[in-house]
Protein backbone atom coordinates (compact mmCIF):
# COMPACT_ATOMS: atom_id res chain seq x y z
CA UNK A 1 0.00 0.00 0.00
CA UNK A 2 1.65 3.22 -0.96
CA UNK A 3 0.79 6.11 1.16
CA UNK A 4 1.99 10.11 0.45
CA UNK A 5 3.06 12.40 3.68
CA UNK A 6 1.75 15.61 3.10
CA UNK A 7 4.49 18.15 4.95
CA UNK A 8 2.43 20.01 7.82
CA UNK A 9 3.02 23.53 7.96
CA UNK A 10 5.98 24.88 9.12
CA UNK A 11 4.48 27.58 10.85
CA UNK A 12 0.99 28.60 12.62
CA UNK A 13 -0.38 31.69 13.45
CA UNK A 14 -1.34 31.86 17.29
CA UNK A 15 -2.94 35.32 17.83
CA UNK A 16 -3.45 38.33 16.31
CA UNK A 17 -2.20 41.12 19.05
CA UNK A 18 -3.40 44.48 16.95
CA UNK A 19 -4.55 45.93 13.35
CA UNK A 20 -3.34 49.06 12.02
CA UNK A 21 -5.32 50.28 9.19
CA UNK A 22 -2.91 52.49 6.46
CA UNK A 23 -4.01 55.28 4.60
CA UNK A 24 -3.27 53.13 1.40
CA UNK A 25 -5.92 50.62 2.11
CA UNK A 26 -3.36 47.86 3.68
CA UNK A 27 -3.76 46.63 7.14
CA UNK A 28 -1.12 46.15 9.31
CA UNK A 29 -0.84 43.17 11.37
CA UNK A 30 1.21 41.92 14.57
CA UNK A 31 0.81 37.73 15.37
CA UNK A 32 2.70 35.53 17.44
CA UNK A 33 3.62 32.23 15.40
CA UNK A 34 4.63 29.13 16.53
CA UNK A 35 7.61 27.85 14.23
CA UNK A 36 9.99 25.32 14.31
CA UNK A 37 12.70 26.91 16.48
CA UNK A 38 9.73 28.63 18.84
CA UNK A 39 7.73 31.46 19.07
CA UNK A 40 8.02 34.86 16.96
CA UNK A 41 6.10 37.95 17.09
CA UNK A 42 5.75 39.59 13.52
CA UNK A 43 4.61 42.84 12.13
CA UNK A 44 3.96 43.69 9.06
CA UNK A 45 1.23 43.51 6.26
CA UNK A 46 -0.12 40.07 5.74
CA UNK A 47 1.52 37.74 2.92
CA UNK A 48 4.46 40.06 2.61
CA UNK A 49 7.46 39.92 4.29
CA UNK A 50 7.55 41.16 8.29
CA UNK A 51 8.76 45.03 8.59
CA UNK A 52 9.79 43.97 12.52
CA UNK A 53 10.67 40.49 13.49
CA UNK A 54 11.67 38.67 16.93
CA UNK A 55 11.66 35.90 18.74
CA UNK A 56 9.66 35.39 22.05
CA UNK A 57 9.79 33.41 24.70
CA UNK A 58 6.17 34.02 26.51
CA UNK A 59 3.10 35.63 25.83
CA UNK A 60 3.59 38.19 28.31
CA UNK A 61 7.14 39.58 26.40
CA UNK A 62 5.02 39.08 23.02
CA UNK A 63 2.41 41.54 24.40
CA UNK A 64 4.69 43.59 25.82
CA UNK A 65 6.63 43.50 22.26
CA UNK A 66 3.41 44.35 20.25
CA UNK A 67 2.45 47.51 21.96
CA UNK A 68 5.78 49.07 21.72
CA UNK A 69 5.67 48.44 18.13
CA UNK A 70 1.99 49.35 17.54
CA UNK A 71 3.09 52.90 18.94
CA UNK A 72 6.07 52.92 16.48
CA UNK A 73 4.20 51.79 13.51
CA UNK A 74 1.30 54.84 14.54
CA UNK A 75 4.11 57.68 14.91
CA UNK A 76 5.52 56.46 11.57
CA UNK A 77 2.41 56.24 9.76
CA UNK A 78 1.12 59.88 11.39
CA UNK A 79 4.26 61.65 9.98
Amino acid sequence: MDSQLTASSPESAILIYWRLPRPNGQTLLCTSYRTSSGLELRAGVNGESPLLQADIATHAEAQRLAGEWRQQMSRAAAT
